[in-house]
């Protein structure tokens, strides 16, 4: 009883207090909803804005261009040899321009091998000439006196060649013939013991020294190359085939006299050095596993000191890029490699900035430039920038009337 007797004044005491708090915070949230939606404001109708892809654009200009065709190669010698030893013998000397690298003339006597048994052999030679000689003169008087004595005895009859000694004659002209010849061989040997250069050169390589024995034919004594001429293997595509003039010999010895310039350009210590060439001429097959056909370029004196300049010489072994000069056409464009697209495709930028999706003919590509011969009209614009996703009438802003930086634009020099 005492609990129930409780309660009423608790129920009372939330009733007066609690209650009227609850109340009070769920009229204050209507309150403020409804001023919320009563400031709302209805959304206005904001106008559609395009979203167009930012390009950059070249102009089309017609211009007369020289073609050139790329390629690459290493110098090698014109004219290169082996020196031997033609003959036997202790080497007694050696040129001091006989070591690899020295610069030699034609004629120079490059090393010397004794010669002390070949002057001997020769005087040898030069007295057995000198009996076989005797003993055809004396055959000759012999023949001579024997027609004499024939004639003497009345015979009217024709003496035969017995007793005309005519084999007897023969046989001592053999000989005398045997002798002079010997003679000619030994004279020839006496002079291969001074080894001379064949032509204007370079050693290359030096093998022998003095005292050294000589062995014929076998012992080699430098390895040597002209330095009048060097030549260079340049490999060129089918494709390329019809941009220059290539050097043609027929089988009735005729040629087309064709002889295409080309510059050589070598590295050296991160400069850039440059050689006018010929090309002079296309060799007979191509190559099965490249299916490349090789031209041969010349170079002239590549160890000419030129006036005035730090080009060093032009030297074998020396890796060298190649720019072969081709056809000029009068009326071309040249357009970066970049603005065409698969299936040599341009995008040109038409009137209202809609693109054209146009199929084009390249007369040559390289890695950085592509030449036309049609398919474009000066004015029109290209673009550059790479879609990923291009239809006919597709619209796009030029880079050019939006940008903020004009330095942004990387637009590659077209001028060859």
């Amino acid at each position: 009883m005492e609990e129930n007797e409780e309660r009423p004044p608790l129920f009372r005491w939330l009733f007066l207090h609690v209650l009227p708090a609850v109340l009070i915070l769920l009229v204050g949230s209507a309150l403020i909803i409804g001023i919320a939606f009563a400031l709302k404001k209805e959304p206005g109708n904001k106008p559609t804005q395009k979203v167009l892809p930012l390009v950059e654009a070249i102009e089309a200009d017609a211009s007369e261009i020289e073609v050139f065709v790329e390629s690459q190669g290493t110098v090698e010698a014109r004219t290169q040899t082996t020196l031997f030893a033609e003959v036997s013998g202790r080497f007694l000397s050696v040129s001091p321009k006989l070591y690899a690298g020295g610069f030699f003339k034609k004629g120079e006597v490059l090393a010397t091998i004794d010669n002390t048994d070949y002057i001997a052999n020769l005087a040898s030679l030069k007295s057995r000439y000198a009996e076989a000689q005797l003993a055809y003169q004396q055959e000759k008087g012999l023949a001579e006196q024997a027609l004499e004595d024939w004639q003497a005895l009345g015979n009217e009859e024709k003496p035969n060649d017995l007793v005309l000694r005519k084999p007897q004659i023969k046989r001592a002209e053999a000989n005398l013939e045997a002798a002079e010849a010997a003679i000619k061989s030994a004279e020839r040997d006496l002079s291969r013991t001074e080894v001379k250069a064949p032509y204007d050169g370079r050693v290359q390589k030096k093998f022998i020294d003095i005292g050294q024995i000589a062995n014929a034919r076998t012992t080699q004594i430098a390895s040597i190359y002209a330095t009048d001429t060097v030549e260079v293997r340049l490999g060129i595509t089918s494709d390329d085939t019809r941009l220059i003039d290539i050097p043609e010999t027929y089988s009735d010895g005729t040629s087309n006299n064709a002889k295409p310039k080309v510059t050589l350009t070598a590295n050296y210590g991160g400069i850039d050095y440059h050689w006018e060439g010929i090309i002079d001429r296309s060799e007979g097959a191509i190559d099965q596993q490249t299916r490349l056909l090789y031209l041969v370029a010349q170079i002239e004196d590549p160890y000419e000191n030129v006036a005035d300049s730090s080009r060093p010489p032009l030297k074998i072994g020396t890796f060298v890029t190649a720019k072969i000069r081709g056809q000029k056409l009068e009326s071309a464009y040249m357009i970066p490699r970049r603005a065409l697209h698969e299936g040599n495709t341009l995008y040109i930028i038409g009137e209202e900035g809609k693109i054209e999706v146009r199929a084009v003919e390249p007369y040559q590509k390289t890695s950085e430039l592509v030449v036309l011969e049609s398919g474009l009209e000066d004015g029109e614009l290209i673009c550059l920038t790479p879609l990923q996703y291009v239809v006919n009438g597709m619209e796009v802003l030029l880079k050019d009337e939006d940008a903020t930086d004009p330095e942004d634009s990387d637009l590659v020099d077209l001028q060859p």
